[in-house]
């Protein structure tokens, strides 16, 4: 397989208008292309974001029995596809199929003097799909005569994103190996990390694939059914079964992203202040002032390649499902993992203190995946 990282998110959404306003007026993003009937674009119309290395396309349906409304009247809005930029589209494809990916699309060609784009498309679960994205020209229109460009803009601030660094899928227990094999099967990744963390009561399993170049990662996660329930069971109730349950971009500065971004409108969760008084025992010495890091709720871990500093948003949706993560890698390769049981411990040591210490809901819950 010749897939090395991803070429664009798409979200299923209810309101085009109102998402394209949230993720522009809130992330910074720029409406670069757009799609509708009048372009070829069935029964929807779709919008291409873009803000720095990161693409998202925003698709809502224009009538009841278009996929678009479907999916929104199942999941609410989230994740309908990963797309995947690959070398070979056609090969992927039937490698995929032949590995027995089931098909959602047959490879399609779009092509006009601006580039020429090839597409096709594999199911994965519950409704995420996984296109395989070959550009001859990457700098190109994003879908030649399906998508016409929008009059660029200037940026509204600094590219803050780099890059999407990681996708996590949250699944039904017990269908975690299954989904690890699907994934080194059909695309050809390797299963390169995998934990069982356990948090107060709670239980889950986590499992890592990736390409060769780690420009493609999905962190698969399912909860053990044994321990009680917590956040994953929640997405999997309001996203009615599995998903993309966040999606963390990369940064190569946390600090003025978590702070532009939160300007902006961007709900970063707040972590309690135990947790900074331990980052010296736990051996984490990032370069950034503890008081910064407490500040802007960031959490800091660190692994056998280095150290990273991340913060994850609340979800901006009805379901409160689908979430965000900004992540500044300072050669770490791993996922945070160990924030999980750093901040359950920080929150225990506040409760202990009395009902006045402050801890938010949910706190200890918030590193999942």
């Amino acid at each position: 397989m010749t897939v090395h990282s991803v070429d664009h998110v798409e979200f299923f959404v209810g309101d085009v208008n109102q998402a394209s306003h949230y993720y522009c007026g809130t992330y910074g993003f720029r409406v670069v292309a757009e799609a509708g009937p009048l372009t070829g674009l069935a029964g929807a119309r779709s919008l291409v974001l873009a803000h720095g290395g990161v693409r998202l396309v925003l698709t809502s349906a224009l009538h009841a029995d278009h996929a678009a409304s479907r999916f929104v009247r199942r999941h609410g809005d989230g994740v309908r596809d990963v797309a995947l930029r690959t070398d070979d589209a056609v090969g992927d494809f039937e490698r995929a199929v032949a590995a027995g990916a089931e098909v959602v699309s047959e490879p399609q060609t779009f092509e006009d003097p601006t580039g020429r784009v090839t597409r096709a498309t594999i199911a994965a679960t519950n409704d995420l799909v996984h296109s395989f994205v070959q550009r001859d020209e990457p700098s190109g229109a994003f879908l030649p005569k399906r998508y016409r460009p929008v009059a660029a803009v200037a940026a509204p601030g600094p590219e803050l994103l780099r890059s999407v660094d990681h996708l996590a899928l949250c699944l039904r227990a017990g269908s975690l190996e299954t989904m690890v094999d699907f994934y080194q099967r059909a695309l050809g990744l390797r299963h390169t990390y995998d934990e069982y963390i356990v948090v107060g009561g709670q239980a889950m399993a986590s499992k890592v694939v990736q390409d060769e170049t780690r420009g493609v990662t999905f962190t698969m996660v399912e909860p053990d059914p044994v321990g009680d329930r917590g956040q994953l069971n929640d997405f999997l109730d309001g996203f009615d079964g599995p998903g993309v349950q966040h999606v963390a971009y990369g940064t190569n500065d946390i600090v003025r992203a978590a702070r532009e971004l939160r300007a902006s409108g961007v709900e970063l969760l707040s972590t309690p202040a135990g947790y900074y008084s331990a980052l010296a025992d736990r051996g984490i010495e990032v370069d950034i002032d503890t008081e910064v890091l407490q500040e802007l709720g960031l959490l800091a871990d660190r692994d056998e390649w280095g150290q990273l500093v991340q913060v994850f948003t609340r979800s901006p949706y009805a379901r409160r499902t689908v979430f965000f993560e900004l992540i500044q890698r300072l050669e770490a390769r791993t996922f945070g993992s160990g924030n999980i049981k750093a901040l359950y411990e920080a929150v225990e040591r506040e409760r202990a203190e009395g009902p006045d210490a402050g801890v938010p809901v949910g706190a200890a819950a918030r590193t999942e995946g």
